[in-house]
């Protein structure tokens, strides 16, 4: 069908979250804002910048999409900085195709702006007003249109149309399409076929999942009804979807009950870690599509200490968690400050910190060693094995784990030791809620345990998501019924052996708290009567 399709190269931009400077950027609103923000909240207006002058000046693609969010939170006076910048890419010869999500209006029609003193509640732009707003960008060129969804088909070029689907609403109170605007998405699908185009489709919210671990921290944050319309997709040929939200780049795929393979493809935040965009080649004529990842190279307008954007954007987001947990353990008055970022009041810190102190203190103190040690007799892991990594923190390790479901592509391979070591001390961890009997798989929706949520942080058995090559399969049916899976993990040998420490565990912290137990209260009782004095005119400060 697309044997004399030339290749198509676009490049997927998404999560823009434009925060206009007009707004305010200082005083204490502000401040936890910035920092409870996993993106550069003061810096958008520059990295934005920075990307559109990437976009214009280096060996990129014509073609843009915008997968939604655009703004902070629904600020008119955002929306209208990032319509700018996106109108002077047209201008200067680019073609932008854009959808909004939730975050570019708010469903009760208030958002804020930022004083010295404070916040001030303000007027945010309004669902109703987006489609107008941003029809400079798709709607103006489209062939047809669904006004409720904001969703639009445009003929990029000969044989290709983009399907820009707008899933902010269902209409049933979560994201996704109703049933009325997936007839019409079915019927657009099918007018595209019919017509020889190859569709390229894009949406707002995640329909795979991209890692185990997101399928519980960010389980609302899916499209409703996702498996179901992945299946739909995929069995009227559509193979793929690119989208954004999750701010992690990833690439993930799954099966149609009657085997047709449905690709996720989702781009990550360019104003947060780990701040890139993507380019993609479409090749119909031989079917393959290849994904890559651009990093912003262009250097924003402020003063980043030397630092790359990508090295700025990760301090940005991992510098303040390590900053809380060194000021858990050394610093309550500096804990107590921070806290309020997170919607915690100084006064819970300055009553319960004491008892938080000893265990982040054993926290920052955590070497690899002494997770290599706990392991011992599961990973079979010589003192050789570990012994240039032994004094890493394993404060800083986590990090990296958080860095590689943000950044994609997990650098920790199976042969290495921090792959065994980590899967080694989930294995006694497991051991030990078994010995409790917790069920695990009931509270974590896995079959695995937290070793198997564990796993896709260390290394990325699957497709990788930064860099690859997708194969375009012929659509099955049951007519045509598809072969053995084509695509499939990568199969990787169990090193780590099941642990059985757990109840001899227990029954030591069970022997060692009963013969303390004396020990034990008086530390509380001491610590409760030192903490009241030391923290008498804070506490008070904050009893009604």
């Amino acid at each position: 069908m697309y044997k004399q399709l030339k290749p198509l190269k676009i490049n997927v931009i998404s999560d823009l979250h434009y925060f206009a400077k007009s707004l305010g950027t200082t005083g204490p609103e502000f401040e936890k804002a910035n920092a409870k923000a996993a993106n550069d909240l003061l810096h958008t207006e520059e990295i934005l910048e920075a990307l559109k002058t990437q976009l214009l000046e280096k060996d990129e693609s014509d073609i843009i999409l915008v997968s939604g969010d655009t703004t902070y939170n629904g600020e008119p006076e955002s929306h209208e900085g990032i319509i700018r910048l996106l109108s002077e890419l047209q201008e200067k010869g680019k073609k932008v195709y854009a959808i909004t999500a939730t975050h570019d209006f708010q469903d009760d029609g208030k958002t804020r702006r930022f004083t010295p003193e404070g916040a001030v509640e303000i007027d945010s732009a309004k669902r109703s007003e987006l489609f107008d707003l941003y029809r400079r960008f798709g709607p103006d060129e489209a062939i047809a249109v669904h006004k409720e969804s904001m969703s639009y088909v445009v003929q990029l070029c000969d044989g290709y149309r983009l399907f820009a689907l707008n899933d902010d609403s269902n209409g049933d109170g979560g994201s996704g399409f109703s049933d009325e605007c997936f007839k019409w998405i079915t019927a657009q699908v099918a007018d595209a076929k019919k017509n020889g185009q190859f569709i390229i489709a894009m949406t707002h919210h995640p329909m795979i999942s991209p890692s185990p671990i997101y399928s519980i921290i960010g389980e609302n944050d899916m499209m409703n009804d996702a498996q179901k319309r992945c299946n739909q997709f995929a069995d009227m040929g559509v193979p793929f979807m690119l989208t954004g939200h999750t701010h992690m780049q990833d690439i993930s795929y799954t099966y149609s009950q009657k085997g047709n393979i449905f690709y996720d493809i989702t781009t990550a935040c360019p104003v947060g870690y780990p701040g890139v965009f993507r380019t993609i080649e479409f090749d119909p004529a031989n079917k393959t599509i290849h994904v890559g990842t651009r990093t912003i190279d262009v250097k924003p307008d402020f003063n980043m200490n030397g630092d790359t954007l990508t090295e700025h954007l990760e301090n940005k987001f991992f510098g303040m968690i390590k900053e809380v947990v060194h000021a858990a353990a050394y610093d309550t008055e500096k804990l107590s400050r921070m806290v309020t970022a997170f919607s915690v009041k100084p006064s819970v810190i300055y009553r319960y910190g004491w008892l938080m102190r000893p265990f982040a203190k054993i926290l920052t103190k955590l070497k690899i060693k002494h997770a290599a040690r706990l392991c011992k007799k599961e990973t079979n892991l010589k003192k050789s094995d570990w012994a240039d990594i032994a004094n890493e923190s394993v404060v800083n390790f986590i990090m990296s784990l958080v860095m590689n479901l943000y950044g994609g592509d997990g650098k920790y391979t199976p042969d290495s030791a921090y792959y065994k070591i980590t899967v080694g001390v989930c294995n006694v961890v497991d051991s030990i809620v078994s010995a409790l009997r917790i069920n695990l798989k009931k509270i974590l929706k896995t079959d695995g345990g937290i070793a198997e949520l564990v796993k896709p942080l260390l290394y990325n058995a699957g497709i990788p998501d930064n860099f690859a090559v997708l194969t375009l399969y012929p659509l099955y049916s049951s007519d045509n019924p598809a072969p053995e899976q084509p695509v499939r993990d990568e199969e990787i040998p169990e090193t780590v052996k099941k642990s059985k420490k757990g109840k001899g565990i227990i029954a030591l912290t069970v022997l060692i708290c009963v013969v303390l137990l004396p020990i034990i209260l008086l530390w509380l009782l001491f610590g409760f009567i030192s903490n009241r004095i030391r923290f008498s005119k804070e506490l008070k400060r904050d009893e009604p």
